[in-house]
This record gives structure tokens, sequence and C-alpha cells, in this order.
């Protein structure tokens, strides 16, 4: 009881798990997604390979990750979470250091799948299973703060990794990204990192005992369903393919926006594209962070609704940005939108599925999501090399935004007759 006590009235160190879960957040995923191509340049003028052959290495390693992340989170599950990830993230570092020896583009593609192995199991899965364990009140922003750490972590590492590039090799770049890697690794893994809070004697952040015959004591939180279905059990109830479907409609729409930035370019140069995406990026922290809030304030549904068609309008504002003001219009919107891809997901597993499983079904949303992502930047590049035109794709991708949410709600609401139930 002293514990419970002290959790709730003083600092808890679920907000120490947040920080932790932000720094590697925001080291961990630039390197395979929005950094990833800040190397191709001088990799390829070295080396000698086309800029496409480059590209292979990321779609290897987002590949590795579809089908590896429900068995990696299996495995956090039931073995020993600080073990697996600490091995990981070390490995996760050598992988990245491998690059630095690579001599041609078959070294990368090899190095690619233990760099995609070892990051499904270091990054996004197992940081919002702890984000999800150690927080039962303000889990949405939480988790929105979580995921801020990547656009802040790609905006401060980005101008590192190309000065050290540009001052001293392309090698030397990742050589110090890995050790950044490691460093972290060390320090997370074999001193700050606890899975669960009963692993330090505490109860999750906002826990509120339940008195002994009240029905509602298995509950995690208020705003969750707790279905403590098994998998195997869920994977044929409509909640769980509606939750599915959205994902990869959101994995679609979300990869779309990968081509914003050539779309942008073409309509109003270098220059004011340049600037556009920075402003989105940086309205982006902001954006998660309301969203958020406003999932702890005022529900999931509320949330969703706002977040879906404020991002959905972001593919209409893109038929405007030809405009003078078309392109700043577009930047405020998306900015504010960004949350769809990276706030929402872990947010509507853990709105229906309990702490015990939310980590094994969250897996399985983001295979859905990267099976999307994977997609959908492909549909936008065939539709415009086909028609010379971007309009068809952004309208196409404005429905699968809205249908996103449409396809969450339906999991949601028919997940509330699994409420409180568990079932191998």
């Amino acid at each position: 009881m002293k514990n419970e006590i002290k959790s709730q009235y003083s600092f808890h160190y679920a907000w120490v798990i947040l920080i932790v879960a932000s720094l590697i957040l925001g080291v961990y995923v630039p390197v395979v997604n929005a950094l990833s191509n800040s190397w191709q340049l001088a990799v390829t003028s070295e080396l000698g390979f086309s800029r496409t052959a480059f590209s292979l290495t990321v779609t290897i390693t987002q590949a590795v990750g579809i089908f590896l992340g429900p068995i990696i989170s299996f495995f956090l599950t039931k073995y020993n979470f600080k073990r697996i990830w600490t091995c990981a993230a070390t490995v996760f570092s050598l992988g990245v250091y491998g690059y630095s020896m690579a001599q041609n583009q078959y070294h990368f593609y090899i190095l690619s799948f233990v760099v995609g192995a070892s990051y499904i199991t270091t990054a996004q899965i197992p940081m919002m299973m702890l984000i999800n364990n150690w927080f039962q009140e303000k889990r949405g922003l939480a988790t929105s703060i979580a995921v801020s750490g990547i656009s802040a972590g790609g905006a401060i590492l980005s101008p590192i990794i190309s000065g050290l590039i540009r001052d001293f090799g392309w090698r030397t770049s990742y050589r110090v990204y890995a050790l950044i890697i490691f460093l972290l690794a060390l320090v997370a893994g074999l001193f700050l990192i606890y899975l669960r809070p009963e692993d330090k004697g505490l109860k999750p952040y906002g826990y509120k005992d339940y008195d002994v015959n009240n029905k509602d004591k298995a509950k995690d939180s208020n705003k969750s369903l707790n279905v403590g279905l098994s998998i195997s059990a869920s994977i044929t109830c409509s909640f769980f393919i509606f939750l599915i479907i959205g994902s990869v409609t959101n994995g679609l729409s979300n990869g779309a926006s990968l081509q914003f930035p050539p779309a942008l370019q073409e309509a109003c140069g270098f220059a004011t594209a340049s600037k556009v995406v920075s402003f989105y990026l940086l309205l982006g922290v902001v954006g998660k962070l309301s969203i958020g809030k406003i999932a702890d304030k005022y529900g999931i549904y509320r949330a969703l609704i706002l977040g879906s068609l404020i991002f959905s309008l972001t593919f209409i504002c893109m038929l405007f940005i030809n405009r003078i003001w078309g392109p700043w219009i577009f930047a405020v919107v998306f900015g504010f939108g960004l949350s769809m891809g990276s706030v929402f997901p872990p947010l509507i597993t853990s709105s229906i599925f309990n702490r015990d499983m939310y980590g094994e079904a969250y897996s399985f949303v983001q295979s859905g999501m990267q099976i999307g992502a994977a997609l959908g930047p492909l549909l936008v590049s065939h539709i415009f090399d086909s028609s010379g035109a971007y309009t068809l794709a952004w309208i196409l991708n404005f429905i699968f935004a809205l249908l996103t949410a449409v396809f969450w709600f339906l999991a949601h609401k028919s997940s509330k007759k699994y409420e409180n139930r568990s079932e191998k």
C-alpha cells in the first residue's frame, strides 16, 4: 500500500519510462525512416549503384517488420523483456555500424535484414508496450509525447548527420550513429527500462484501487474495454478484423503522404517546399500532443473523429498547392493531422485490449500499418506516372483516411461485447 500511495502523490517512475521511450524512438526510428535516405547520394556515388537499388534497403527493413512484428511481441511479453530488448538494441547498433563497412549494395541488403529484425524488436512495439503498462491515466498524452520524440529526433539528428557526411564521410557518420544507438541501449536496457510497474514494486501512473466486491476491479482504466481475448480467439472476431483493415487503410494514406515533398517541389519549387516541410513537421509535434490530451479528456471517439477529419482534409488541400496560399494552408492542416499515423494506432489498440494482450494486438496493428505504408507511395507514384497528375491519388487517399475512422469506430463498438472478457 505504501508503494501505491507513493506512486500517486510523488514523482512517478512512469515519467522516467516516458523520457526513455521518447529518446529511443527519437534515435532508433529516424535511421530507418526519415533519415534513411540521408546517406543515399554519398553511398551511391562512391559505390556506384543506383539510388533505386539503395532504396531497396529501406523496403527490406520495413518488410522484415511486417512478418516479425507479431512474433517479436510474443517473445517480449512472455520472456525477459529487458534482456531481449538490450540484446536486440546492441545488434541494431552493430547492424548500422555494418553499413559503414559495406562495399556493395548486397552488403546493404544483407545488413538490412539484421537492422529490420532488431529495429522491430526495439522501437515502436516495445516502447508502446511500456507506455501502455506504465500509464493508466494520461495514456493518450504519454503516447503523444513519446511519438513526438520521432519528429524531434529527426529534426535534431538530420543536420548532425548531414554535417558528418559532408565533413567526415558517410562511413564515419554511420559509425557515430551506431555509437549513439549502442550507448542508449546500454543505459536504457541495463538501468532504466522495466516492462511493468510491478517489476519495481509500483502500480501504473494513476492507478486506483478497487473494492474487492467491485465487479470492475480488473479494469486497467475506465477508458479501456480491457478485452483479454488471445490473438487466436480475436482473429475471427469482427472487431479485430475491423481493427486490422483500419490499420491498412491508415497505412495507405500515411504512406501516400511520403509523396507530399516531391509534389510540393514540383508545384512551388525546392525553396518553398523545404520551408513548408519544416513548418508542418514543427506543427506536427503540437498536433500530436494536442490529440493525446483530447483523447484523455473527451474519449477516443471524439479524438478519432477530429483526427481523421483533419488528416483527410490534408489531401483536399493538396489539390490546391499550386495556388499562392495553398502550400501554407496545407502545412497547417497536415501538421495537425500527422497524429493519425503515429498516435492513433497505439491509442485505439489500448482502448480495446487490456495490458496483458496489448503487446501482441499492437504488433498486428503495426504490421497492418506497414503493409499499407509500403503500398501507399507505390499507388500514388503509379497514378502520377499513368495520368501525369496527383489528383486521383489525393482523392483516393481522402477516402482511405475517412475509412480508417469508420473501421476503427466499428472495431471499438463491436468489441464492447467482449469487455473484461479473457479467453485463450
